[in-house]
């Protein structure tokens, strides 16, 4: 066996372990030596900068079209930050309620101090405080 041959199943490895080990680690190494091995056979003087080359261009690829996707996903209650509302219920004495966005209930609280918030109201969500979404009068 020689040694570019080694170096292709070696590459090859590391690209199957990508399926046992998910996390996109071990793919732009794996295809770097694979392509090392397949030219060290037929191009040895082009062995070396081929496979940097593939293995940059590798990377590149997997950050635009893979680590680039999702990242500006909002889950949870970030989802609604900056979404305008319309109270449907008073808030109470210490400016707590709560409203129904998108079928969930969630409660709320007002950063407006002093101002007693009454249902037909509309107000912007603004932030999180445990386990209530921060409104603010619009």
């Amino acid at each position: 066996m020689s040694l570019g041959q080694i170096f292709m199943l070696i590459g090859l490895g590391l690209i199957l372990l990508e399926v046992i080990t998910p996390g996109l680690y071990f793919p732009a190494i794996g295809i770097a030596l694979l392509i090392y091995g397949v030219f060290l056979i037929y191009l040895p003087s082009l062995a070396l900068p081929t496979a940097i080359l593939s293995g940059l261009i590798t990377i590149y690829i997997m950050y635009r079209l893979v680590y680039g996707v999702g990242a500006g996903i909002k889950i949870g209650a970030d989802r609604f930050i900056g979404r305008e509302i319309t109270l449907t219920e008073d808030l109470d004495d210490q400016n707590y309620g709560s409203i129904i966005i998108d079928n969930e209930q969630w409660y709320i609280k007002s950063k407006s101090a002093g101002k007693r918030l009454k249902k037909g109201d509309i107000v912007k969500i603004v932030g999180i405080e445990g386990v209530s979404l921060i409104v603010e009068k619009y």
